[in-house]
């Protein structure tokens, strides 16, 4: 009985490998391209856009070839003449260059986006491999960006086709860069106070909507961008454009401050700073004193209660005479 046992747990386990592997090769991580391997057909997640869409830029250099049958959609662009140029813009995260590898390509062609080199466009190899990744660049913005392919190097330039976010979208390359930026990323307010916050954007007319992650803690206008707080608490106030860009302003809602005077004596201010002390009664006493005489006072207001031999007054100089404060009596103090 006991060797059965071990036989139906050892079968049990692998069964569970197997459908593990199945599970695997089936799934993501299988279908996670990888640089320089072969992909004939877009990933889940992803779109295949050819090399003859018309938002893609090309030099006069650039002739464009259709007589193989091993590209994407039967044709590519290319190009052998030093630093010869392309580019597209495309709203996503995420980019692949798809490409036919060959002897006769070039070694260095160097990718930027948005401005800053991002790597290589591997087209060279000593096989010729269509519909080959020769490029990838993960977890970029979500936002439009600007991609420029340049050959550095003898040999050809080739493009056949890119795979983007399956809800990307390549742009018009005279199309400006959306962006979007909040004059505040950060606010205060009391309840019950408003506070504008505005959005600037590029293009400047790009309409906004306005949105709080919690309304009742503050609420938002969700056309004017007027933020009110409700109760205490903290939000995430959000302005999000029509094609998807945001910006978030954190907003801390906290109870107003009971009003004090600032100077409830009415005296001038001869000390290191200002004790205001608070009365059960709602009397404010106001105090201009050293801190040698802050320090005194607060030890004594805080010890009092601890040792009852301490004197349950305190003498503090106004002006021309002396004020007696009886512990008792004081519901709070302040220094400014």
């Amino acid at each position: 009985m006991k060797n059965y046992f071990k036989k139906f747990s050892i079968m049990f386990v692998m069964l569970l490998a197997v459908i593990g592997v199945g599970i695997i090769q089936d799934g993501s991580v299988a279908n996670a391209a990888t640089l320089g391997q072969q992909l004939t057909s877009p990933e889940a997640g992803w779109q295949r856009i050819d090399d003859t869409d018309s938002r893609i830029k090309y030099d006069e250099s650039y002739v464009i070839s259709q007589s193989s049958t091993m590209n994407y959609n039967y044709t590519e662009h290319n190009s052998s003449v030093l630093n010869n140029k392309m580019s597209f813009k495309f709203f996503g995260t995420k980019l692949r260059l798809i490409n036919r590898i060959h002897p006769n390509r070039s070694i260095k062609v160097q990718v930027k986006i948005d401005g800053v080199v991002n790597g290589n466009n591997d087209v060279y190899s000593i096989s010729d491999t269509a519909n080959t990744v020769t490029f990838e660049v993960m977890g970029l913005e979500s936002n439009l960006h600007t991609v420029e392919i340049e050959n550095l190097a003898s040999g050809y330039m080739v493009f056949d086709a890119l795979d983007i976010d399956a809800t990307g979208y390549l742009v018009n390359p005279n199309t400006p860069i959306s962006t979007i930026t909040l004059n505040q990323s950060s606010i205060n307010l009391n309840i019950g106070d408003s506070q504008q916050l505005t959005a600037t954007t590029t293009p400047a007319s790009v309409g906004v909507k306005w949105t709080s992650s919690d309304s009742s803690i503050a609420t938002v206008d969700p056309t004017t961008g007027k933020v009110t707080g409700v109760k205490e608490g903290q939000v995430k106030i959000t302005a999000i454009t029509a094609d998807g860009l945001t910006a978030t302003c954190i907003v801390t809602v906290t109870k107003k401050d009971d009003p004090q005077p600032s100077n409830p004596g009415g005296g001038t201010t001869t000390g290191d700073a200002n004790l205001y002390i608070e009365l059960v009664d709602g009397q404010i006493k106001q105090y201009s004193v050293s801190q040698d005489e802050i320090n005194k006072f607060t030890t004594w207001f805080e010890n009092r209660d601890k040792d009852h031999s301490l004197s349950a007054t305190y003498k503090l100089a106004k002006g021309t005479y002396t004020d007696y404060v009886v512990h008792d009596q004081i519901d709070w103090f302040e220094v400014r």
